[in-house]
């Protein structure tokens, strides 16, 4: 923030005496628990400014908020977002209230949950796709089939550009863009609700150089820019301090994400260009000024769903859809959450589902 890197506290005594935020920010913590609920949705800048005040916002929510999720906390719902949150202030009245309250139920259980897994980060030697890769030799999944339609008869035929099959269950896990071209047989109304979900661009940019090279403040998890920033840059990942194997021994990777709801027009730069402006903002903000070795540049241009403030209503009509068309199901990070967790839980709720048939 204003060109200088600050360690988000983690404690509530260090938020307090720190001086990442001002006087006035601190003492907004002491009223907190007087401010009335509210038991409407609204905008995550909305929640925040009512109940922190706007540096809460723009020093540590909204770089979250366009950092995990590329999303504008100007426009995204704090219902569909972050759910927890707003169930949180509903239910005890007040987050610091809250949080205090679920934080000594945490430590009550702990003693006692010996010997389960702790929270804790998680990756594949080889990357993210390996899940992706086991699951589709577990599954026998059928690689190149464009699948254009779907018919509903006494069960439901897939149409692919070469081939057709017949099916009792659909789940559909493609993105929503793609989900509306394919149901428009079946529903009038749910491609056009599909549709309105926009999606992110995010350009990846991964750099390695020599490890020799590295400083102390590669030693950490990485960081997050600030809402204001002027630049396309959304946050870094020191990926070699996060995970082995991500780079070879003598090399040390970054990752920088650039792009989001905020910052679309990074999408049309040229590769020459996103290097050269990855390249200044490490130097800028994280000191690293070593001849890099590696670099390689990935453009999604539509890299993550966005839940603004229609997407409660988005998924009541396809609730309603499903009801009508038992058998047919929707997963996808387009929904219900748009991390792998997410996904993930999606998912077994669906099986579930499948199996009570």
């Amino acid at each position: 923030y204003d060109g200088r890197l600050y360690e988000v506290p983690q404690k509530q005594q260090k938020l307090l005496f720190d001086d990442f935020l001002s006087i006035k920010s601190k003492l907004s913590l002491l009223k907190e628990p007087f401010v009335k609920p509210n038991p409407d949705d609204e905008t995550v800048a909305e929640f925040v400014i009512r109940r922190l005040g706007k540096e809460f916002l723009d020093k540590l929510i909204g770089p979250m908020s366009l950092g995990i999720y590329a999303a504008n906390p100007y426009t995204m719902s704090i219902s569909s977002n972050f759910k927890r949150i707003k169930e949180i202030e509903l239910r005890y009245g007040s987050l610091i209230k809250g949080l205090v309250k679920l934080m000594s139920q945490k430590k009550a259980t702990a003693s006692s949950a010996s010997g389960q897994f702790s929270k804790q980060l998680y990756s594949f030697k080889d990357g993210m796709q390996s899940f992706t890769d086991y699951l589709s030799q577990s599954l026998n999944v059928l690689n190149g089939y464009n699948v254009v339609s779907i018919e509903k008869t006494s069960k439901y035929i897939i149409y692919t550009d070469s081939h057709k099959f017949d099916a009792d269950i659909v789940v559909f896990a493609a993105p929503s863009f793609e989900i509306a071209k394919i149901i428009e047989n079946l529903d009038n109304q749910l491609p056009h609700h599909l549709l309105s979900i926009p999606y992110s661009p995010i350009v990846l940019v991964a750099l390695a150089f020599s490890k020799k090279f590295a400083n102390s403040t590669l030693d950490s998890y990485g960081y997050l820019f600030d809402l204001n920033k002027i630049n396309s840059a959304i946050g870094v990942l020191f990926d070699s301090s996060i995970f082995d194997y991500r780079s070879n021994d003598n090399r040390f990777l970054v990752r920088m994400f650039l792009g989001g709801a905020l910052r679309q027009k990074v999408i049309q730069k040229n590769n020459l260009e996103l290097l050269q402006g990855a390249i200044a903002e490490l130097q800028r903000s994280a000191k690293i000024f070593a001849p890099f070795e590696y670099y390689k540049i990935i453009k999604y241009t539509k890299a993550i769903p966005q839940y603004l403030m229609n997407h409660k209503e988005i998924i009541n009509i396809i609730q309603a859809f499903e009801s009508k068309n038992p058998g047919i199901y929707f997963a996808g990070n387009a929904f219900y959450g748009v991390g792998f967790n997410d996904c993930i839980s999606n998912s077994y709720n669906i099986i579930k589902k499948i199996k009570s048939i």
